[in-house]
């Protein structure tokens, strides 16, 4: 076998394989470089003015846009009857950030603007909205598309979205009746 066939991947050519590579590549690239240039879509919603106030990392279109896909994600939405009570995953996820290295907060900005950017949903998923004004199934099929994508971009920006939603989630004292956790049991006279 020579050098050439060695490389090859199963099933594809190797002039497929980098044309492919490059196309991701490019299609991130382009991404990550317009998204600071997009202008932020107006939000219907609003937030409760003392949630705004207490914002330490996100604005209040961040806020609802980190809600929004964490409700989607974890099937729990802030203040909803039935919701494990008060926790709000967005706003335990802010104050998170907050203290973060700022190559990540400044990636987290980045990943949010180009995930509610209506110009991307229309790239990628033909849909003609932000995330944050769809309804339910369009956002399932929408958080679907970034989870699914050919793109390393769109996989990796799904799989920080649903690591934050779901580890602010869990590991808030009022989600833990619904997973059976009830804190540490300590043996009986150990302390």
């Amino acid at each position: 076998m020579n050098r050439r066939e060695s490389l090859r991947l199963p099933g594809a050519t190797l002039g497929r394989s980098r044309r492919r590579f490059l196309r991701q590549t490019f299609l991130g690239a382009a991404a990550l470089f317009v998204a600071p240039f997009l202008p932020p879509r107006r939000i219907s919603a609003q937030i409760p003015p003392e949630t705004a106030r207490t914002l330490r990392f996100f604005s209040e279109h961040e806020y609802i846009v980190v809600s929004s896909a964490a409700a989607r994600l974890t099937g729990h939405v802030p203040g909803e009857p039935g919701s494990s009570g008060t926790l709000d995953a967005a706003l335990r996820a802010d104050t998170f950030l907050s203290t973060e290295d700022p190559e990540i907060q400044d990636q987290i900005h980045l990943l949010l603007t180009i995930f509610n950017s209506p110009i991307t949903a229309f790239l990628f998923s033909f849909m003609f909205s932000d995330f944050v004004n769809m309804d339910p199934a369009d956002k399932d099929r929408y958080i679907e598309g970034w989870m699914t994508s050919s793109l390393g971009f769109r996989r990796t920006g799904f799989q920080a979205l649903k690591r934050l939603s779901m580890s602010m989630h869990y590991t808030d004292e009022h989600s833990w009746d619904e997973i059976g956790y009830h804190g540490l049991e300590v043996p009986g006279g150990a302390r």
